[in-house]
């Protein structure tokens, strides 16, 4: 039992030995000690507490433990992919730094190699060399008349939007950004129209317009990469 009292401002806690309580209830004829009728003791249950210290000192262990048995096999030792270190790869203490230079490295290998094709067989004009319909394409959806606007409300859909836009022109594209997992609009769209008068025409009118409860932003889409 604990009896916590104050002595000005300070507490003062003691503690009561469980041993003098008298017994009550349906217990207080029963002899000193425990009745088995209606008590039990339970095993004892020891606890202990470790360190993050602790744990690194057995992760550690664990490893060389790892490391001694590949040893005793025969199969060699481990070593680093990073740093060429005796040691697995997810434990170096370089990875944060020569990690991310070696795996640039390898995106820039991969890049730079070509697939080597049998000859005769089909090569889509894609990725044909010296063929430039991708940067074609890629160039026409940058020169298309295709503005930008923000600050739609979340329940903004693909129709409120094509009846906001289309009187202005004939539109090409509607891309409503939304959350992949809601289907929640994000705020802003992307409207792409058949003609640069339509857009333009569009953008004088539309931005700053109340829409709703909110005033819209429409710009000129950045091109792609910008």
């Amino acid at each position: 039992m604990i009896n916590k009292s104050w002595i000005g401002n300070k507490a003062v806690v003691s503690t009561q030995s469980t041993g003098k309580w008298k017994k009550f209830g349906d217990c207080s004829k029963d002899a000193p000690g425990i009745n088995p009728a209606h008590s039990m003791v339970g095993d004892p249950v020891f606890l202990t507490l470790a360190t993050k210290k602790d744990q690194q000192e057995k992760k550690e262990d664990d490893m060389a433990d790892k490391v001694s048995k590949i040893k005793a096999s025969g199969q060699g030792m481990v070593v680093c992919r990073i740093c060429k270190g005796a040691h697995w790869t997810k434990q170096c203490p370089y990875k944060d730094t020569l990690g991310a230079a070696l795996d640039v490295r390898e995106e820039e290998a991969n890049a730079s190699k070509m697939p080597t094709r049998a000859p005769g067989t089909y090569v889509p004009p894609a990725i044909r060399k010296g063929d430039s319909r991708d940067d074609t394409q890629s160039r026409q959806r940058d020169e298309n008349p295709t503005i930008r606007v923000s600050n739609l409300a979340e329940e903004t859909s693909d129709k409120d939007l094509q009846d906001l836009f289309k009187p202005f022109g004939a539109l090409s594209r509607i891309y409503l950004a939304k959350d992949k997992n809601t289907g929640i609009s994000k705020g802003f769209a992307y409207i792409t129209y058949n003609r640069r008068e339509s857009a333009e025409k569009a953008l004088k009118q539309l931005h700053r317009y109340r829409y709703g409860h909110l005033i819209l932003q429409v710009e000129w889409a950045k091109p792609s990469g910008s």
